[in-house]
């Protein structure tokens, strides 16, 4: 009798489940991951897609045919004015779109300057970058491929080559090795190296960034970002180079500067296969300068800030499938 009454409940408990599932309604997955201090339980984005939910939980590459879209409005207050010969009175504005797609689980690739655990990306650099201000006129499209060739417990080291097409600019070639570190359950350290071959006055630009992030929650989440920029590396400097849109400003040659930057944001989930990120962040490009130049090279701290407002909108595999 126990024995029938106990199946009898779970066969309810069942069929509840399955109304529910139903209706819409998100359940939750989790599985248990490795970090530095132990494991962890970490929340995926939805039962079938084996994704974090978490932003310091992810991988540096995206899971086989998922998808990433960027909407992003860059302010960036030091802009030279060509014209003028000196800093411009408006700062440079603009509305950047980008895009992702993983052919594997270890291989992105894409039109974007988004790019999990690499160095924020520069205004007026996407797949779509729209500049409104100072003047109307369409930025640089950064062309990029990113392999993941090693995945330990707890650490991560991708190589990316990113190809940078001017339409006002210069040509680079950017050869990054990004690494991600996830120390604790809720916190995750990138860093790595990042190289800029610029083609105008064959210069070179390298990176080390140190970014922090914090899940507050699975869905919350705060970070920051410093390190040294080591920009104009034996570089012949023409007044091309003014208009070359990876650099931070125009600068002497063998610059070492050193920005922060800090924001947060908002992870919501929408039917088990779409995800956004809503984020903002705020800082400044450099914040120090280690070896500052003299004359009209030089930005003040109060004018060397950076805005940015966005979204990251990540589809499930599932998609593939026409499950929406």
């Amino acid at each position: 009798m126990l024995g029938l009454i106990a199946s009898a409940a779970t066969a309810d408990e069942t069929r509840a489940n399955e109304a529910q599932s139903s209706k819409g309604e998100r359940t939750e997955e989790t599985v248990m991951e490795q970090t530095s201090v132990g494991q962890t339980v970490v929340e995926m984005a939805a039962p079938d897609w084996r994704y974090p939910k978490a932003i310091a939980s992810r991988p540096l590459t995206m899971k086989k045919f998922m998808i990433r879209g960027t909407f992003i409005v860059d302010v960036k207050r030091a802009v030279y004015d060509r014209a003028a010969g000196m800093l411009a009175d408006k700062p440079l504005v603009s509305v950047d779109l980008g895009a992702a797609f993983a052919v594997f689980d270890n291989l992105e690739v894409g039109v974007s300057g988004h790019r999990i655990g690499s160095t924020p990306a520069n205004a007026a650099q996407d797949m779509f970058p729209i500049v409104v201000s100072p003047t109307g006129r369409f930025g640089d499209m950064p062309l990029f491929v990113r392999y993941r060739f090693l995945r330990r417990s707890y650490f991560e080291m991708a190589g990316d080559v990113v190809l940078l097409i001017p339409t006002g600019t210069n040509l680079a070639l950017t050869l990054s090795l990004p690494m991600r570190i996830r120390t604790r359950a809720p916190v995750t350290i990138d860093t790595g190296l990042h190289g800029v071959v610029l083609s105008n006055g064959a210069g070179l630009n390298v990176d080390a960034p140190v970014k922090a992030t914090y899940s507050i929650t699975s869905s919350g989440f705060l970070f920051g970002e410093s390190g040294f920029s080591f920009q104009n590396l034996a570089r012949n400097l023409t007044g091309g180079s003014y208009d070359d849109s990876n650099l931070a400003f125009p600068v002497a040659r063998n610059q070492v500067l050193v920005p922060m930057v800090v924001g947060g944001g908002y992870t919501h989930v929408l039917k088990n296969v779409v995800m956004l990120d809503i984020f903002a962040q705020f800082g400044w490009r450099p914040l120090v300068y280690l070896n500052p130049p003299s004359g009209a090279d030089v930005v003040p701290v109060a004018k060397s800030w950076v805005l940015a407002v966005g979204v990251a909108i990540h589809t499930s595999p599932v998609l593939q499938r026409g499950d929406l």
